[in-house]
């Protein structure tokens, strides 16, 4: 995803699953799955937000599989997204990508 309707489209109608060092925020759609990052400005410094939208397209790559076929995702980083060890952070995305299978699975939005 790269269009500001479609993140803002996700954030106003979509469901939110947290992790302590990421927020996803998805909703179910007719097409393919579409996947945007965002880092909010709080996390001062251009460096530290593109370092960890570095790092949480990674851990989504590694850990992409679990995620539904279709929807659309907004991975949000937060703070620890920076300091967490790697393999951690693609835990936490493994477990939010599950989750969201589970509850599509059920229907459930």
């Amino acid at each position: 995803m790269t269009g500001h309707k479609d993140f803002q489209a996700v954030f106003q109608h979509g469901t939110r699953i947290e992790r302590p060092s990421l927020i996803v925020v998805w909703k179910e759609s007719d097409h393919t799955r579409r996947v945007g990052f965002a880092v909010s400005r709080q996390m001062h410094g251009a460096v530290r937000r593109n370092r960890a939208r570095r790092r949480l397209r990674e851990a989504y790559r590694a850990a992409r599989g679990f995620s539904p076929t279709r929807a659309d995702l907004v991975i949000v980083a937060r703070g620890p997204a920076l300091t967490r060890p790697f393999e951690s952070l693609v835990r936490e995305v493994r477990s939010a990508l599950g989750a969201i299978a589970e509850r599509s699975s059920r229907g459930c939005r």
